[in-house]
């Protein structure tokens, strides 16, 4: 099975037409115009000579002016194009697109603490939490809506894949059984922070060398409580107890035999208890900062001579 895709959740292209040639044809389209004007003015009568042809095409192709710029202005759009098809066909992973769609904002925030490198490893937690056959039931299930919405254009509709009730599904499945892996929370959760920090320790320089990491690599890797905390409640933020309607209720509980409160309520109360001592520890740190600075004792008095 291939590695995940690191691009999910990456902010997706416009949409396109369905077939990219339209870029290089409204250039064809431009010159042969200006090729049938100059044609229009070399006519006597019905006809013109092959000689005089041969003249104005030459004169399209090696036109300099407005033609010229024209050209110029469209090759950095095309370039620009091509470019996302590029990007867009590494985009294979579409379970984990649909997954982490919700932390696209933290993505975007630097100061966030959660970036897109941490994908692999949170790609790798979530399949050892489902297993093998259902991740891959899952990444197959998806890959094939994909498909389907894309329908042999380039560019898959990502809003309508999001939007797709059967993605939605799968994701819901997929965060309930996240959640109820958490039952036991404290224990699951040091064991999610060590797959999330799971990280070579040595640099491949080659097929035979290797060096350590140097402290500050480790560091910057490093994922912590907090990160843990935001990410996750970006990651649930679609099944949030208080945003089911009476049809989303009655649903879920059609598909797994009890109310959103029951499987996430007491996930969601941990949660919010690690996030509150977080903030404690965080204010007690800076309160400690403040009460150990004291002020300086007072020099003795010294008598002048």
């Amino acid at each position: 099975m291939s590695e995940p895709d690191t691009n999910a959740g990456g902010s997706p292209p416009a949409e396109p037409p369905d077939h990219h040639g339209h870029r290089c044809r409204e250039v064809v389209v431009l010159a042969m115009r200006a090729f049938l004007d100059l044609l229009d003015n070399a006519v006597v009568g019905e006809t013109i000579a092959v000689d005089a042809v041969r003249r104005i095409a030459q004169a399209v192709m090696a036109a300099e002016g407005a033609l010229a710029s024209y050209y110029d202005h469209h090759a950095g759009g095309c370039a620009a194009f091509f470019e996302l098809i590029k990007i867009e066909r590494h985009r294979t992973d579409f379970f984990g697109r649909a997954l982490v769609e919700p932390l696209v904002p933290l993505f975007d925030d630097v100061g966030s603490g959660v970036d897109r490198k941490v994908l692999p490893h949170l790609f790798a937690a979530i399949r050892m939490i489902l297993g093998d056959e259902l991740y891959t039931d899952y990444k197959d299930r998806c890959t094939g809506i994909a498909n389907e919405l894309r329908a042999g254009a380039d560019f898959v509709p990502w809003e309508k894949f999001h939007a797709d009730a059967r993605v939605q599904q799968v994701r819901e499945d997929t965060l309930v059984a996240i959640a109820n892996s958490f039952k036991r929370f404290a224990p699951r959760k040091d064991w999610f922070l060590i797959v999330m920090n799971n990280d070579p320790k040595m640099i491949s320089l080659g097929s035979n060398m290797f060096v350590p990491k140097s402290a500050e690599d480790m560091l910057e890797h490093a994922f912590g409580e907090a990160n843990f905390v935001r990410m996750i409640k970006a990651l649930f933020t679609s099944v949030r107890p208080g945003g089911f309607d009476a049809g989303q209720r009655a649903s879920f509980l059609a598909r797994h035999g009890a109310t959103p409160e029951a499987v996430f309520g007491a996930f969601f109360v941990e949660l919010t208890m690690l996030e509150q001592r977080q903030a404690a520890a965080v204010g007690r740190r800076k309160g400690f900062g403040i009460e150990t600075r004291r002020a300086a004792k007072p020099r003795p008095a010294t008598k002048r001579k």
